[in-house]
Formats: C-alpha cells, sequence, structure tokens
C-alpha cells in the first residue's frame, strides 16, 4: 500500500478512524457512552476515596476534596450531555471533562499514598 501524505489525507472525504480526532465517540455519539463510562469511572474512584475520607488522618482532606471535584466534573458532564448542542464540539468537552476526572483522580490517590507513606515511622 503507498504511503499517502498528509495532503492527500486532508482531501479525502473518507474519515480515517485509526485517528483520535476521527473516533465515532468525537463524531457522530449522542454523548450516553460519555455519560455512562463517566459515571462508572467516578464510582470506582469514589470507593477508595471515600474509605479516605471515612478514615480520617492526614489523607483525609484532599480525599474530600478530590470527592468533590469528581463530583462536580460528573455533574459538568450530564450538564453538557443535556444542554451543549449536539455535536463534535459536544463530543470533545465530555471527552475533556472525563480527562480531567483522571488527572484529578491520579492525583488525588498519588498524593493520599504519598502522605500515607511519609507518616508512617521508620
Amino acid at each position: 500500500m503507498p504511503h499517502r501524505t498528509h495532503a492527500q489525507n486532508a482531501a479525502s472525504p473518507v474519515p480515517d478512524p485509526t485517528k483520535v480526532l476521527d473516533q465515532p465517540a468525537l463524531r457522530t455519539s449522542s454523548g450516553a457512552v460519555w455519560l455512562v463510562s463517566s459515571t462508572v469511572f467516578t464510582g470506582v474512584c469514589l470507593i477508595p476515596l471515600i474509605g479516605i475520607v471515612v478514615a480520617g488522618g492526614a489523607a483525609a482532606t484532599v480525599a474530600l476534596i478530590a470527592v468533590v471535584l469528581l463530583l462536580c466534573l460528573l455533574a459538568a458532564v450530564f450538564l453538557i450531555r443535556f444542554q451543549a448542542p449536539p455535536g463534535p464540539l459536544r463530543l470533545r468537552w465530555l471527552a475533556a471533562c472525563m480527562l480531567a476526572m483522571a488527572v484529578v483522580a491520579l492525583i488525588a490517590m498519588i498524593v493520599c499514598v504519598w502522605i500515607a507513606w511519609t507518616s508512617v515511622p521508620g
């Protein structure tokens, strides 16, 4: 198969599903997949974070802030899905919110583990 240049790809009316921005979830989806995946992701992330909050200690504040941020981002996902006009821009905002959820959860868990790790007497 001959190598296609960027100019040839740009002129092609057929989207390339191997490109990130040409995925159906970012072009033609209704947004329901983002609602479901964001809700499941938030639920899975809340399990350890709420456990840290309930256990108390130094990491509880960080975990509580992460819980609030995750719930706000989930609310933003629902708000965007039901208030923004359909189209690729709405789908990109939904993807950005879910990416922000992942970043918040990852940073919160790293900080909580670091706080717990440094408070163990050595």
